[in-house]
């Protein structure tokens, strides 16, 4: 008896010592998205975390963390890129491919409740593991939204589809190690908040109480990190009035082009003394021992600010992408790509309702390198994949 318990006592320790604590976000974390910057400098970076594509090799990303940042990276988990290195892996499974993303012609739908589509996730998540991103973004799941295919399909994408995808790729995140945010599809919320790790959204300053779907998020002590495209003269009223005491670390740019150029935007030095950037009392963990399984998580938990459930169509950004890898950013209803050619980094952003789709091309506005203090730059690694809204 002794022997089994000497045995239960060393494999239980070989267990913990082997279970890596995931890097967790704090809310009130800066960071900046410069998937398409190929030109990106480090040295000069402010914020605390960057999002990248999740192609970037281990030793940039390495280079990067030497700097202190942490690193997102970014893949498209709803579309295909025909750029992208395993795009025949993709053609090659039996009805996942389906029709072109409206105006993208290299870019294409999936169905992602096709069984072969999770094993070419799973790849691409380690991936990301092995070249040592801290984080994943996976976007364009709202594919439920989307005239392209509710419109086409005989048996379209549901939201109830997109819940399923979307705790599945939270799970298998989590048992990999590593952590993960939803990108946008804000009106899902009440129902996979609990198996994500933090939250990215894309203009949501546009949509009225759109960025207070993510009050409870932060609530519970989860990070979001939203983007704002746009001159801030123009934009700055409604960013004082959409923002204030939500908790969302902000950054704009000019363009939807995802460079390193442009604003941390601090409400409380914008907006003035009645602003709250709705940090203070939140304190979260940049590190979590915890190996996932999600799916007990409290899917109860559905604090549904359902005045802001928006039915609006999805949208797409599109960021411009570095040769061999092209990046999307899913904006939420701000119908935008960010375009990258395949070897021009393309990130899109699938917002609902129907917007305008980002063009990649960024003017400074202000550098986010040269706004605040930020100590670490998150480095997130995405996909490129162009989004645009219907």
């Amino acid at each position: 008896m002794k022997l089994l318990s000497s045995i239960c006592v060393l494999a239980s320790l070989f267990f913990i010592n082997n279970v890596e604590a995931r890097w967790i976000p704090k809310i009130g974390t800066t960071w900046n998205d410069v998937l398409a910057d190929t030109k990106f400098d480090v040295t000069k970076e402010k914020a605390e975390v960057v999002e990248v594509d999740y192609e970037t090799s281990a030793d940039k990303i390495k280079y990067y963390h030497s700097y202190g940042k942490k690193v997102i990276c970014y893949f498209s988990g709803g579309t295909i890129e025909k750029w992208r290195s395993d795009y025949d892996d993709f053609a090659a499974v039996s009805g996942l491919v389906r029709n072109t993303y409206s105006n993208w012609d290299d870019e294409k739908w999936l169905d992602f409740r096709v069984s072969g589509l999770k094993d070419l996730l799973v790849k691409r998540m380690k991936k990301a593991v092995n070249n040592g991103c801290d984080a994943i973004e996976i976007d364009n799941m709202d594919a439920y939204q989307s005239r392209d295919v509710k419109g086409v399909w005989s048996n379209p994408i549901t939201a109830d589809d997109t819940v399923v995808f979307a705790k599945w790729l939270a799970n298998k995140a989590h048992d990999l190690g590593i952590s993960v945010g939803l990108k946008n599809i804000a009106g899902l919320l009440p129902q996979v908040a609990d198996y994500f790790d933090f939250a990215i959204n894309e203009s949501c300053v546009n949509y009225k109480n759109e960025c207070a779907l993510y009050k409870d998020f932060v609530k519970s002590g989860k990070a979001v990190f939203g983007i704002t495209y746009g001159k801030l003269e123009d934009k700055l009223e409604t960013m004082c009035r959409e923002l204030n005491g939500i908790g969302i670390s902000m950054i704009m740019k000019k363009t939807q082009e995802l460079k390193q150029d442009g604003i941390i935007f601090n409400g409380e030095e914008y907006c003035g003394s009645g602003f709250s950037n709705g940090f203070s009392g939140h304190t979260g963990s940049s590190s979590v021992n915890r190996e996932a399984k999600e799916d007990t998580k409290k899917t109860t938990t559905t604090k549904k600010t359902t005045t802001t459930k928006k039915t609006t169509t999805t949208k797409k950004t599109t960021t411009t992408k570095k040769t061999t890898s092209t990046k999307k950013t899913t904006t939420k209803k701000t119908t935008t790509k960010k375009t990258t050619t395949k070897k021009t980094t393309t990130k899109k952003t699938t917002k609902k309702s129907t917007t305008s789709k980002k063009t990649a091309r960024v003017k400074t506005v202000k550098k986010i390198t040269s706004k605040g203090k930020v100590k670490k730059v998150i480095v997130i690694v995405k996909t490129v994949t162009r989004r645009k809204k219907n």
